[in-house]
């Protein structure tokens, strides 16, 4: 039987779990991926962040995966301003800095775990989510409906990410089908530099989840978190030794 104190710090904890993940997911919607590591990452050497077609596992790789998308952002910023002069010309380079993508990645459904031992956390949410970026096509809107899911640990006081996956059902250009193949949009010379833009290799290269379509066998969602005692007596959103 727990106490009423117990209980009481299990909401709390609970509470600031939602709210980490919300700061995350509007570090996304504002271009501050730059700040995410240092802000909501736990210290651990196993952290891993999952895609659908990868991993990346440890502290340099999660870190380097955020500075590329800081240096993309940058990147966008300096074509939109050449493409529009009179609307950027003058602009600085920090007044440009994310200028373009809009991320907006709203967290629904919410199921938090908080270990009896207090040292561990889970978490799952849906995400029905859409996003404009721009491409070497320019501008284009798509389409981002899956989930996150995760691992937090408790450190020094302040919960962190452990094990982050972001799985996506759908991940579709506007105005296309989510179930067929998407066709490009045609590329404009204005953004050819940006198709020779790469995020760092996955340190685990694996399909993870297979995107919806029509011939898709059944998929369930990631796997839903329960009560539990500690962290040896439940399942990990990191990645599986065996990938």
């Amino acid at each position: 039987m727990k106490t009423v104190e117990q209980m009481v710090t299990r909401w709390e904890d609970q509470r600031t779990i939602k709210n980490l993940m919300g700061k995350y997911v509007n570090c996304l919607l504002l271009n501050w991926e730059g700040e995410i590591f240092e802000r909501f990452w736990s210290k651990k050497e196993d952290i891993s962040l999952m895609f659908n077609n990868g991993a990346y596992v440890g502290q340099k790789s999660v870190d380097a995966y955020y500075k590329a998308c800081h240096d993309r952002n940058a990147l966008v910023g300096m074509l939109m301003q050449k493409r529009f002069p009179t609307l950027l010309g003058n602009k600085t380079e920090d007044e440009v800095y994310g200028v373009g993508p809009f991320k907006v990645k709203p967290l629904a459904c919410p199921i938090i775990e908080v270990a009896y031992d207090r040292e561990t956390a889970k978490g799952l949410w849906f995400c029905q989510g859409a996003y404009n970026d721009v491409e070497e096509c320019g501008p284009v809107a798509r389409w981002t409906w899956g989930y996150f899911a995760a691992d937090f640990v408790l450190e020094d006081g302040q919960w962190k990410i452990w094990h982050l996956q972001y799985l996506n059902d759908v991940d579709c250009i506007c105005g296309q089908s989510w179930a067929d193949v998407q066709e490009p949009l045609p590329a404009l010379p204005e953004f050819a530099e940006l198709g020779t833009f790469s995020y760092p290799e996955y340190s685990v290269l694996q399909n993870f989840r297979e995107l919806y379509s029509a011939n898709r066998p059944a998929t369930l969602t990631p796997e839903i978190p329960e009560p539990y005692e500690n962290f040896a007596s439940t399942f990990s959103y990191g990645v599986k030794k065996e990938a």
